[in-house]
């Protein structure tokens, strides 16, 4: 199996080995009765390539066999989506969500309480990158004076917020692209998820650069570009863990300051007992209690994987260099990956978490209600 295939299952599977832990719906306002044990879960768009509900359902099913209840995802089409979604829930709809970081200070706790802070194998903090490719000709963030530029909306914190905040951090007039219009020293291509603004980047000479989540863009990046250079990212993520894994080879242009990992949050109208109760719930489950059966992950998405090798992953003893996999099966292989849950756990957070997503904002001189 070749390297470019380590993906960050390795990752995962490391973390749990240490910790020993192997192993179209109703809107806002129309979920009917309390008693009806249906809940909406509002899902951020954060990969384009990602079914998210076959991602949650590690943690749907849990949630669903511990209260008798019917977990319902509602998936977006975009940041905002998400936000509008839990701005127009009502008294008493059972609403929760994942949510960039970004919707904490945005709705504010009038309108959402904070379940808790996912974190990913260890981190709490996460960062938004900006990368080029190698022959771009572009070998610094000012280089990108009079380029195309690819990133999400500024309601992704790290795909969005982040990468603008680190354009204008280097001198670039950034006009009023956060609020929905143009920059004065760059073309922006906005509005594309974590992954396709990569792949922009490395099909369309016309790019020449893409702003994303560290999970999105470190991949294909060498870990010498990381080391040395950005400490943060090399002590805090643990997709550093996979830099280089993926072909082809990104170039690493600059990376934000520490970003407090996504939120879940619920509708703060909905007060039902039941809400703390699967809050309290979803802070205690365990590293393991979040992992897919293999088995049934492969079958969800259809894919030919040798049954040895779910075999030894669902024991944690998984080599990928035992197995010569086709590339159809290598391709398959990266999918699997991709859809495992991205968190292995949810601590304890509050509004107050997320006042770095804050001071990007008055960085950039917007106000949440221009976002």
């Amino acid at each position: 199996m070749s390297e470019k295939s380590r993906t960050s299952a390795d990752t995962r599977r490391s973390f749990l080995t240490k910790t020993g832990a192997v192993g179209a719906v109703a809107l806002a306002g129309c979920l009917g009765d309390d008693d009806d044990g249906a809940i909406t879960w509002v899902m951020n768009p954060a990969e384009d390539t990602i079914d998210i509900e076959v991602q949650y359902q590690p943690l749907f099913e849990l949630i669903e066999d511990e209260f008798d209840v019917e977990i319902e995802g509602l998936p977006t089409q975009s940041y905002s989506g998400t936000t509008e979604e839990l701005d127009r829930a009502g008294d008493g709809d059972r609403i929760l969500a994942d949510t960039s970081p970004g919707a904490v200070p945005q709705l504010g706790p009038s309108e959402i309480d904070v379940v808790g802070m996912r974190e990913a194998f260890g981190a709490e903090q996460y960062f938004g990158t900006l990368v080029t490719t190698p022959d771009s000709g572009v070998d610094e963030v000012a280089d990108l004076t009079g380029e195309t530029v690819a990133m999400a909306d500024v309601g992704s914190v790290s795909g969005g917020m982040a990468p603008m905040w680190m354009l204008r951090d280097n001198g670039l007039d950034i006009g009023n692209a956060p609020e929905g219009g143009s920059a004065e020293d760059f073309t922006l291509r906005s509005g594309v998820a974590h992954d396709l603004a990569v792949e922009e980047l490395i099909e369309d000479d016309t790019v020449a650069a893409a702003g994303a989540g560290e999970f999105a863009s470190i991949p294909h990046v060498p870990l010498d570009q990381i080391e040395g250079e950005y400490e943060d990212l090399a002590e805090i993520s643990p997709e550093v863990d996979d830099a280089g894994s993926r072909d082809p080879e990104l170039q690493l242009l600059d990376v934000s300051p520490a970003i407090p990992r996504a939120p879940i949050v619920v509708n703060a109208a909905w007060e039902e007992d039941l809400r703390f109760d699967i809050g309290d719930f979803m802070r205690d489950v365990s590293p393991e209690d979040l992992q897919h059966d293999p088995f049934d992950l492969a079958d969800e998405l259809d894919l030919d994987l040798p049954e040895g090798l779910l075999e030894d992953y669902a024991d944690g003893e998984l080599d990928t260099d035992d197995y010569d996999l086709t590339e159809e099966q290598e391709a398959d292989w990266e999918d699997f990956n991709d859809h495992e849950l991205w968190f292995s756990g949810i601590v304890e957070a509050t509004h107050d978490d997320y006042e770095p997503v804050n001071q990007f904002a008055e960085d950039l001189g917007i106000g949440f209600d221009e976002i």
